[in-house]
């Protein structure tokens, strides 16, 4: 394991969450409405040309309807928090979830306040650390998580 990766490992059992890329995605809006962050989503995710045509990927998940669908079905009306509502907390944005395949990598949650949040992965960590750490070590001792742990484990 690299020393970054044990460094990154450090942090986040202490709770410190460095941001994992420079691009700040939606760090920088703390809340949007559903049509926002579907346009947002298309820009980053780089599907539709310059003209406005779909760009060719090959990939349907990447398909702009496949998109607009998918997040038309995912996100409510309204006000919607983003990972800007919860820059306190030091987490970044994830490159991936924001722009590979968001309207499946990105996650609508239940913020502590009681609204609604569209986040990356990782931010569901850093909003409820004590839940997702209690998760995570029922896990590593199910079955699956030790058969998981078992596949993966560093020779």
């Amino acid at each position: 394991m690299s020393k970054e990766k044990i460094l990154e490992g450090l942090l986040w059992e202490k709770e410190i969450y460095p941001p994992l890329v420079l691009d700040s995605h939606y760090y920088d809006i703390a809340e949007m409405t559903r049509a926002e962050i579907i346009e947002k989503t298309l820009v980053e995710m780089a599907v539709l040309l310059p003209t406005g045509e779909p760009a060719p990927s090959g990939d349907e998940d990447r398909d702009p309807a496949t998109v607009i669908t998918e997040l038309q079905r995912r996100l409510p009306y309204g006000k919607i928090k983003t990972c800007g509502a919860f820059q306190h907390l030091n987490a970044g944005c994830c490159n991936s979830c924001h722009t590979y395949r968001p309207h499946f990598s990105m996650e609508l949650m239940d913020a502590p306040d009681g609204s609604m949040a569209w986040v990356w992965c990782g931010m569901r960590r850093a909003i409820y650390p004590k839940t997702c750490a209690e998760r995570m070590e029922r896990f590593r001792n199910s079955p699956a998580g030790k058969l998981w742990m078992e596949m993966f484990r560093e020779s």
